[in-house]
């Protein structure tokens, strides 16, 4: 294996597929001295792990990675049953599939037409698919589903984006421990409002996104309303009531979980329709493909490449002896890209799922197992809806020559910052 290369380093972030091929390569788990744990790139071995919580642990999942030292929130993510599933049945009512056409898919239909039009009505024949759409779109609808101000999405996107840029990170490139990452998103976001100026973006008169959800939570104490702050904050587990820290990392997860996922689908499913003329073509003639092209879309690019899980025992793992505490990376990105799974998979084919006759859920693009993406029917719909309404409002689209798309260094997303390409209005 190549040394010193992790695969959440900046360098991975442009094409970090035929890195994945070499380390599967090696076998079906390669010991990283730069990871400090196993990088798991084959689909049936990190199926196995993500479906095997007992012998598997999610702890420090996402922060910690092979340091046990690094504190965790104290967020469903990074817990094990029994105590995952009780923090997840908090917040579940408000992601079922019933919830979210009933009560959001109005609203994201009204937000995807409201930016779809401004962005037509700026007449450039150009479309940023993340700043037109991508981005503000997913923001809002969660904003919105936790309980605060729609109308402050941008504020709460350069949170959200900060903080995703510093979980995971590699440690010798910058923060690793949760409160680190916050107070770097924090120092970003005044950084920020001071370059970008009052008349651009209003500041959170709290000043930090802990003090923001601070205030929130005591706001719902006082005067509760129909929202997930709080049926949290009024939400029992064995006779208690969850402590501020925990009522945060909840909300900071859900935030961030809620819409950097949904956001770099869109931004990827744009990408493939204008890359592959022909997927565009197809899936223009006939919409009832839809579901298949969103399946091959979150497979083509997965916009969460992967997890830490630890091994609580010793065990073997496809004849791979692994020490109980040893931390197992698992690239869901890389198991996306077997060859062994799917067949010539470095190509977007929209055929794909559509021939399975069913949105397939096989691919690891949002988890296995107890931990499977707890928003991912609200990504689905929101990024339908974004993707129907761009083939709406556009009677082409094709690349920009010459554009070379900037990647976020965020290590366990992958999503570009922008990406531009040529419409023709409908």
């Amino acid at each position: 294996m190549a040394e010193h290369t992790h695969p959440f380093n900046p360098e991975m972030k442009e094409c970090p597929y035929p890195r994945y091929d070499e380390w599967r390569d090696e076998g079906p788990m390669v010991w990283s001295p730069e990871v400090q744990g196993w990088l798991v790139t084959r689909y049936a071995t990190a199926r196995m792990i993500l479906e095997d919580h007992e012998t598997f642990s999610s702890t420090n999942s996402v922060f910690g990675g092979p340091d046990l030292s690094h504190p965790e929130f104290p967020s469903m993510i990074n817990l094990d049953e029994p105590e995952h599933k009780r923090l997840r049945a908090l917040v579940s009512k408000a992601f079922t599939p019933r919830t979210i056409d009933e009560a959001w898919e109005p609203r994201i239909r009204e937000y995807a037409g409201e930016l779809l039009s401004a962005a037509v009505a700026r007449g450039d024949g150009l479309f940023d698919v993340a700043r037109d759409i991508a981005y503000p779109l997913p923001v809002k609808i969660i904003a919105e589903i936790i309980g605060v101000p729609s109308e402050r999405f941008q504020q709460f996107k350069l949170w959200s984006t900060e903080i995703a840029a510093g979980i995971g990170r590699v440690p010798e490139h910058g923060y690793g421990s949760p409160e680190e990452a916050i107070a770097a998103a924090e120092r970003a976001m005044r950084e920020r409002e001071i370059a970008l100026g009052q008349d651009e973006f209003e500041p959170a008169p709290e000043g930090s996104l802990s003090a923001y959800f601070f205030g929130q939570i005591y706001d719902r104490r006082e005067h509760p309303r129909d929202d997930l702050i709080t049926r949290l904050v009024q939400a029992e587990i064995e006779g208690r009531h969850l402590d501020d820290a925990e009522l945060i990392a909840f909300l900071v997860l859900v935030l961030v979980a809620g819409n950097e996922t949904t956001t770099n689908l869109i931004n990827h499913a744009v990408r493939a329709l204008a890359m592959y003329p022909e997927e565009q073509a197809r899936l223009r003639a006939d919409r009832s493909r839809m579901g298949a092209f969103l399946e091959e879309a979150l497979r083509w690019e997965s916009p969460i490449q992967g997890f830490y899980r630890r091994a609580n025992r010793d065990v073997v793992v496809d004849g791979v002896s692994v020490t109980g505490g040893d931390a197992l990376l698992v690239l869901y990105g890389a198991a996306n890209h077997d060859p062994a799974k799917y067949e010539c998979p470095a190509d977007f084919d929209g055929d794909r799922f559509h021939e399975a006759g069913l949105r397939s859920r096989e691919h690891l693009a949002f988890g296995a197992g107890i931990h499977h993406c707890l928003g991912a029917n609200l990504a689905r719909i929101e990024a339908g809806i974004a993707i129907n309404g761009v083939l709406d409002r556009f009677a082409e689209i094709t690349p920009v020559d010459g554009f070379e798309t900037p990647w976020f260094d965020t290590p366990f997303f992958r999503g570009p910052q922008s990406y531009v390409v040529n419409v023709r209005y409908a």
